[in-house]
């Protein structure tokens, strides 16, 4: 599998509301790509992708028919790079998004990197990242 792997196709995120969390990452940059349905035994599944330049985000919302009873254990968080994180700061800010850590810095033995996060619709947390490895 070494050689096949090439990269991240996209990053999966079940969500209660479908259209607020495409908003909500609308609001971050990213373009609604494409959006449908699918059925289900008991309902339908609304799918939603959005891309960036550097990421492809799939938001499925299940239907209320389907109840999900699974203790968390997975992706805790996701992290966009940024070129500025000043102006990311900035931007968020503007756009009324409480920041729930940081801004951060941390001067490491391979990098430095400046940091912050804020939470999305269902309580995802969505860092902001700037490294620069020396």
């Amino acid at each position: 599998m070494q050689n096949l792997i090439t990269g991240v196709a996209h990053l999966g995120l079940q969500v209660s509301d479908i259209n607020k969390s495409s908003q909500f990452y609308q609001s971050l940059g990213f373009k609604l790509n494409e959006s449908f349905t699918k059925p289900l035994e008991h309902g339908e599944v609304s799918v939603q992708f959005l891309t960036s330049p550097a990421l492809t985000i799939e938001l499925y919302q299940l239907p209320t028919t389907v109840h999900s009873h699974q203790v968390f254990s997975g992706i805790e968080h996701i992290a966009l790079e940024v070129s500025d994180i000043e102006k990311a700061l900035q931007t968020i800010t503007e756009l009324g998004y409480p920041i729930n850590e940081g801004p951060v810095y941390q001067k490491r033995e391979t990098c430095e990197v400046h940091f912050f996060l804020i939470s999305g619709p269902d309580g995802e947390r969505v860092e902001f990242d700037m490294t620069h490895y020396f």
